[in-house]
Formats: C-alpha cells, structure tokens, sequence
C-alpha cells in the first residue's frame, strides 16, 4: 500500500538512486506494511549550534516504524559516507529534541514513545560507516532493515502530532493563552482559546504548499483565512535558512500586514533554525513605501539612484483610468536602471497590485524566466479595488521574444505534480459566517454584481452544486460542506447579529455594550475589532466609539486617529478601531462593522468592502446600519442566515454581472476536481486517508505510483 509522498524539494534533474528508493520505501510487500504516515523527500531540515544546516534526504513518518531518517550518498567515498553520517545523526537529534517536547509523544517514564532512526544509505560502498548510524549498500538492505523496525503502534493522533511538530504547524500556537479563571463566567474564553487551538494546526493541503520548493514560479490561491500569508512566511524562513546569504522580499499591500508577517517569520525560523532571522537578508516590505516605510518601489528606485515617485506625481502623471501606483511602477521599469536583485519574492494580497508592480517584481528577481523564484498570493473574491483577476501573462507581460515572461505551464519542473496551488478550505471564519460573506459579496439576493465562473470555480473555493446549474435565469442551490469550514466555535453566544437603527449614537452604544459584554466573558480588549465602513464618517465612528468605550473602561487603538503615524494594528489590552482598507489582510475574535447603510449595494467594490470586512471576524459578527437606507442589506443578511450553509438563488445575467475568470490550467483543474471528489467520498462513505490510498493501490495492481 503506497503512503502518502509529499515532495518539498523538486530537483530540475531527478536522481535515479533517490527514485528507486522511494519507490521500494513505497511499495507494498508481503510482509512490509508500515501503516498509517508519510515519506518526506528533502525534509526534514535544521540548523545547529554552528549554523550549519543538516537535512535528510528522504524521512518516513508512520505509525508502524516511528521516524526513519535516510541520507543518500550517489558516488560514496569513505570521507563522504563519514560525513551524512555525522549530519544525520544531528538531524535525527534535533528530531528527537523537538518530538520529546510534547506530552502526547513521552510515556510515563518521561521516554520518547517514537523510536527514531537515522540511516546512510551508499549504494555500492565497501568501507566503514559510523558505530551509531547504519550505513546500507543496496535497496533490499533498506526496505529488510525498516520491516525489522516495525514493531511500533503509534495511534493516528500521535503520527498527527509527529507531522504537526516536523511541519511546523506547532508554532503557530497562541503564544499565551487568555488566563481562565472561572470558566462558567468566562466561557467565551474558554470557546475562543478551543476555537484558536484548532485554527492552528495546518491542514495536509496548507503544508505541502508551505513545504514545496519548485525551482521557478508559483501561484498560490485561496479564500481569506485559507492560510496563504502563513504560508508565505513559512517559505520565507525556510528559504533564509536553507541559504542564509539569499536575499529574499515578502511584500504586502496593507500597511498593518508587516508586523503580522515578521511575527510569523520570527515563529518559523525559531522552530526550524533554533534562532531568529536575519533581517538584512529578509526585506518585510510594503509594495510603494514612503519616507517611514520600507517599500519595494522606494527601495528599488533608490539603489538605482532614481528619486522615488509620490503618490500626488503620480497621480499627476497617470493616464485616464490607469492606477498611480502602476503608472509609478511603469516609469521606474521604463528607466532602464533596475537590476536583479532577490533570489526570492514572495508576494501578499496579489489582487490588489497593479500590473506595473509584477512587472517590476519580474526585474528585480534573479535568473532566467522559467527559474525566477516569484511566488504570489491572492483572493480573487476578497479586492476592494475592483482589479479583475488576471492571467500570469497579464501581469507579468510578454517577453521580447513575445512569449509570456512567465508561464507557470512551461516553468513547471519534471516530477512535480503542480505550481499553481488552489486551497478550498478556510480556517478563519466559521461557515455560516462565510457563507454570508459570499452572499453579500456576489448579491445573490439582492442586486448580483458578480459570480464565479462555473461549476469548477465554486468547488476551487470549497462550494458544492447541490441543485441546479449556473445557466442564467436557472434556480440553483449550493452549499459549503463541513469539512471545507472545519473550525467549529462552540457557543451559546449567536454567532451573527446584524441591527438597524435609527442613528450613529445608537450603533455606537450597542457596539461598545457588545465589546463590554465580550471582555466580560474572557475575551481579551486585543481580540476586538471594530470597523467603520463608512468612508465619509470614519472618523466619526471611530472617535465615538473610542469615547464610549472610555466611559466603559475599555482603552482602544484608533489606528486612523492620527494620520502622520503608523501605529501597530494590534496592541495588547486595546479594542483595535480600523477602517475596512487598514482591517485587510488582519483578524479578530468579535468584528463590529458600523455604518453598512452607506455601502452602495449595486457596486462590485461596495459589496467587496463588507465582504473583506464580514471575513476579517474568527468568531463573533456585530453588523449595524442606520434607517432605511440599512433596511435592503438587512433582508439580505436575514435570508443568507436563514438559508445557511447553503445559498438559493437564480442565476443572473452574465450580462450584468462580473463574472470572476477562473483561470486554471487543465490539468490543474483535474487534480482540483479528484481532491474534491475524494474528500467527498471520504465525508460520505466514513473512510479514511489510509482506506483510500489502499483502493488507488489495488486498482494500480498494489504497485508503486
């Protein structure tokens, strides 16, 4: 029965030895049955006191064999043999430092549960090997030494909890917990810190993307709260410690975002290299930058010795309908003087860059085309800056030679599977709360102003076609399975409030009452969130509320309340008071979001603002709006919770609605719909990973894939 293969170092030149190798660790034989896990290739990795960074090439995880960690040796001299050894040996310690850190994998003895093993493998070598790692010359030495090891019987959780510590889902936990002192008083507490616990922990999906290095671009895409920017940050880390001399940019559109994303770098680095990262070799920069602000345009303009451009030249300079910051972008291109300069850009909140920014993007990055290391990120459902999504050609433009400069189809390296990544699941918001977000979104019972593409563009982004089709003026019902919303907060609190009435002051008072009754309940003042989506009276909301919540002992953050600084979005013991621009790409427990009458429903960019603004909330929804003007958007918010996890509504007119491109490969499209039809036979039929991957293997004959 073949385990599950997860590949996160992709080799332009596939090594045969390595090849067979893992075909014999994979391959089901009498007598050779390794359970439940995974086979890593070039994982895992860690730096040691010395900063020298130690890998196995190959590590099979399962619950019949424990850990079995293989370093390969092609051509095997006696000092090379001498050498994998030692370094297997410091990977299989530091496996066993970190694995011994949880209580779910030592017994009572305070013993490891996990037998760990370390394994040179030298095909053809006659010499010796080191007393305390076994060096192997031949492929059945391998496979005859793990069947002798398959002596243990871990459960699933604890193989789980192996995979969680080894990919790194383990630092992401809350660094302190919210102190419960009485837990019937505070249970909203006690539900949020479950609730966080279980957003946590990655999922198989999220971690092999977070894993996989390709030699090239890829494409990364997902619903808000699907993981991306941890993503991002974990291959930022892994990147500077598989090479620390790289020079590597994580950029982002959201000012408030850095903060966050240096947060999580920290995080990772510290798990896999035991140390901080080296902020000279890793630029947290925001895409334009100011004089107080890193940014990719100011930087790049200032090494090729061109004044930055300001927003207001800018704007000055910008054709009819194009975007400042592209035309700003354009003209530092059109310089001539931007030079290589990163070996990897990873790229945050990709909808809402222009074009320009790509393109200069491309020139910064080293190398050839086909190997240029960009990764970017997106949501195409959640811009407010009514950017259509575009096609890698689109963005990057043509070469001179009139080929796209990137084309991830062409820059796919042999033996892997893809580069262009879809995650259904969404971890952030509960799924009612999604599903409502959606509904407002597109308008589907109100005015549509946009829809996916088709059947396969609502399953991308974890949708199920219960009834129906999506041909216009046809009745259709779709629904968000469970398992594409896993997070569950268990709570008496309603989940979703939604409140018209007659003025600001009113709205104010219920929200900062709201917040006063969720601190009340254990919540933390940082673990709030309100948002005044009301661009003209921002300022008013916010300032208000500040007041009210003042008079309730409740300190806030008004992130807007002084335009020349640029405070922390979050800030330990305050209420964090933002607009729906500054709230992106950030989260809270409870979200409050003030002035909804004032959001245009029959625009695109209206309904993208409460959806950006509906998603930013983990747990808690609080929507208010003032008199008549509230009344439509409520009826809708009141027929989504109704109906929800599904959505019933006729189709529109594509004539009248955007239709959002889903632009996706064929082949990628196929791999998209069997991972949705086998996580659906899995829900339906009750089976597992292992029931499933032993039916592929008796219809392949039982042999390797």
């Amino acid at each position: 029965m073949p385990i599950e293969f997860i590949p996160t170092r992709i080799d332009r030149n596939p090594n045969p030895i390595v090849n067979d190798l893992v075909g014999a660790i994979r391959t089901a034989a009498p007598g050779y049955d390794p359970g439940e896990g995974v086979l890593y290739y070039g994982w895992p990795k860690y730096t040691d006191y010395d900063a020298v960074r130690h890998f196995a090439d190959l590590a099979l995880v399962s619950s019949r064999v424990g850990v079995v960690l293989i370093r390969v040796i092609p051509a095997p001299t006696p000092r090379a043999v001498a050498a994998a050894a030692e370094s297997i040996g410091q990977v299989a310690a530091s496996a066993i430092s970190q694995l011994v850190k949880s209580a779910r994998l030592r017994s009572r003895g305070r013993q490891l549960k996990v037998a760990v093993t370390p394994i040179v493998f030298a095909p053809g070598y006659d010499g010796l090997g080191l007393d305390d790692v076994d060096t192997l010359t031949s492929l059945p030495a391998v496979t005859r030494l793990i069947g002798e090891l398959l002596v243990q019987d871990l459960s699933a959780d604890e193989v789980t909890e192996i995979r969680s510590i080894f990919e790194g889902a383990k630092s992401l936990a809350r660094p302190t917990r919210r102190a419960i002192d009485d837990p019937q008083v505070q249970a909203l507490a006690v539900s949020f810190n479950a609730l966080e616990e279980e957003i946590a922990t990655f999922d198989a999906k999220q971690r092999q993307v977070a894993l996989t290095a390709i030699a090239g671009p890829q494409r990364i895409r997902g619903l808000a709260g699907s993981g991306k920017t941890v993503i991002l940050a974990m291959k930022a880390a892994l990147a500077h410690l598989d090479d620390p001399s790289a020079r590597i940019l994580v950029t982002y559109y959201t000012r408030s975002l850095r903060d966050h994303l240096m947060r999580l770098i920290t995080r990772f680095c510290r798990h896999f290299g035991e140390g901080d990262p080296d902020w000279s070799r890793i630029d947290v920069h925001h895409g334009w930058g100011r004089k107080d602000l890193p940014g990719v345009h100011r930087e790049a303009a200032i090494r090729a010795g061109v004044s930055p451009m300001s927003y207001s030249a800018a704007v000055a300079g910008a054709s009819q309908g194009q975007q400042p910051f592209d035309f700003a972008c354009q003209s530092l291109i059109q310089s001539g003087r931007v030079a290589p300069f990163y070996d990897l850009i990873l790229i945050d909140e990709g909808q809402d860059f222009p074009d320009g920014f790509y393109q200069l993007c491309f020139e910064l990055a080293k190398g050839d085309r086909d190997q240029k290391q960009i990764v970017w990120a997106y949501d195409e459902l959640q811009n407010v800056f009514n950017v259509e999504v575009r096609t890698p050609t689109e963005l990057f433009g043509r070469d001179t030679d009139g080929e796209p400069r990137i084309s991830l189809e062409r820059a796919l390296p042999n033996g892997a599977e893809t580069n262009d990544f879809v995650l259904p699941k969404c971890y952030r918001n509960q799924r009612n709360t999604l599903v409502l977000a959606h509904s407002i979104g597109f308008g589907i019972y109100g005015t549509q102003v946009q829809m996916l593409q088709n059947r396969d563009h609502w399953e991308d982004v974890g949708y199920e076609i219960v009834r129906g089709d999506l041909r216009p003026g046809s009745e259709v019902v779709i629904t968000r399975p469970a398992r594409n919303s896993p997070t569950q907060l268990v709570t008496d609190v309603p989940l979703v409030q939604a409140r018209q009435f007659s003025s600001s002051d009113e709205e104010i008072e219920y929200c900062a009452a709201e917040f006063k009754r969720f601190i009340d309940g254990g919540l933390q003042p940082e673990d709030l969130m309100a948002i005044a989506i009301d661009d003209r009276a921002s300022q008013m909301y916010l300032s208000r509320l500040s007041e009210a919540l003042a008079l309730r002992g409740i300190s806030s953050n008004n992130i807007i309340a002084d335009r020349y600084s640029e405070p922390a979005f979050l800030i330990e013991g305050k209420v964090t008071l933002s607009t729906v621009y500054r709230a992106k790409g950030n989260e809270a427990a409870v979200v409050a979001v003030l002035g909804c009458d004032a959001v245009p429903l029959g625009s695109r960019n209206g309904r993208n603002r409460l959806f950006t603004a509906f998603t930013r909330s983990k747990g808690w929804l609080r929507i208010t709006g003032m008199g008549q003007r509230f009344a439509p958007l409520n009826l809708e918010i009141e027929r989504a919770l109704q109906l929800a996890p599904e959505m019933n509504f006729v189709v529109g007119d594509p004539q009248q609605i955007d239709l959002i491109q889903r632009d996706l490969s064929e082949k990628d499209a196929r791999l998209q719909r069997a991972q949705a039809e086998m996580d659906r036979l899995k829900e339906e039929l009750g089976l597992t990973d292992e029931d499933l991957r032993s039916l592929v293997a008796d219809g392949a004959g039982g042999g390797a894939r």
